[in-house]
């Protein structure tokens, strides 16, 4: 069975980020869990991967919140596998919102909403489900979705191409005429940023979920080629070159049906 390479590629990612947002030194980190400095250049420089009981220490000494700890964690633990699959409990975007930011092609297909980072605060809290009927865990999924939407926002670099169904932009009509607006506004706004592109899908859907197609683009930074797709009770993130092949043909497929989403509003 071989390694994850969304997994490889991640976790050192995302171990030096958290480490530069504590103020932190490798040879602190070194020093706190007992290990040479150079073992920590390794795992930041992938030339080694650390083991999830590793990569929990790191996050403790370091303060990280329970959940990013959990997910890191998890992914730790599927590092020996073709592709990393997470249940209701374990699922997170943190590998998405860490793509977002350093690969250089994101084509994101959603089938029922507008993608995240086109959304507006009104849009999230108004439209998207609340399963619980309590909006503290909503607020604190939009300062989150805030911090995402203006980590990719700060990016000149990456060409973005949001396709969204036709009746997720029907279902604007659901929001007070202002806030309607100023989500249409959004879009416009995105679509005429260089290298973003935001297309209304119309008919039957090719497949019965959204996904998030990442692609290196020769970004310097970037990990493997990876799809990102979330059903009702588990997410996955597909990386075998044949199943990669499956959601290129449909956004291939596509082309012939969209938009551009000031055309379609017209």
């Amino acid at each position: 069975m071989g390694i994850s390479s969304a997994a490889e590629w991640f976790l050192p990612v995302e171990l030096m980020a958290i480490r530069i947002e504590s103020g932190r030194s490798q040879r602190w980190i070194a020093n706190a869990i007992g290990k040479h400095t150079n073992t920590v250049g390794y795992w930041e420089r992938r030339e080694r991967l650390p083991d999830a009981a590793n990569v929990v220490a790191i996050c403790r000494k370091l303060g990280v919140d329970a959940e990013r700890t959990f997910f890191l964690e998890h992914v730790a633990e599927q590092l020996n596998t073709s592709g990393i699959v997470s249940d209701l409990h374990q699922r997170n975007i943190f590998i998405v919102e860490r793509a977002e930011q350093y690969y250089g092609v994101l084509i994101k297909v959603l089938t029922r909403y507008i993608p995240g980072l086109l959304q507006i605060e009104d849009y999230h809290m108004g439209l998207l489900p609340d399963p619980m009927g309590d909006p503290t865990p909503k607020i604190a999924h939009w300062k989150r979705k805030e911090r995402r939407i203006a980590a990719w926002e700060a990016r000149t670099n990456a060409r973005s191409t949001f396709i969204i169904d036709a009746s997720a932009i029907a279902d604007l009509d659901r929001l007070p005429s202002r806030s309607r607006d100023k989500q249409i506004q959004r879009l416009k706004e995105i679509d005429a940023r260089p290298n973003c592109e935001v297309q209304v899908m119309q008919g039957p859907p090719l497949t019965p979920h959204g996904f998030e197609l990442f692609l290196p683009g020769g970004a310097p930074n970037a990990g493997p080629s990876f799809v990102y797709v979330e059903s009702l009770d588990q997410s996955r993130h597909i990386e075998d070159a044949e199943s990669l092949a499956l959601y290129h043909r449909v956004v291939d497929d596509l082309t012939p049906r969209v938009t551009p989403i000031g055309v379609f509003l017209e």
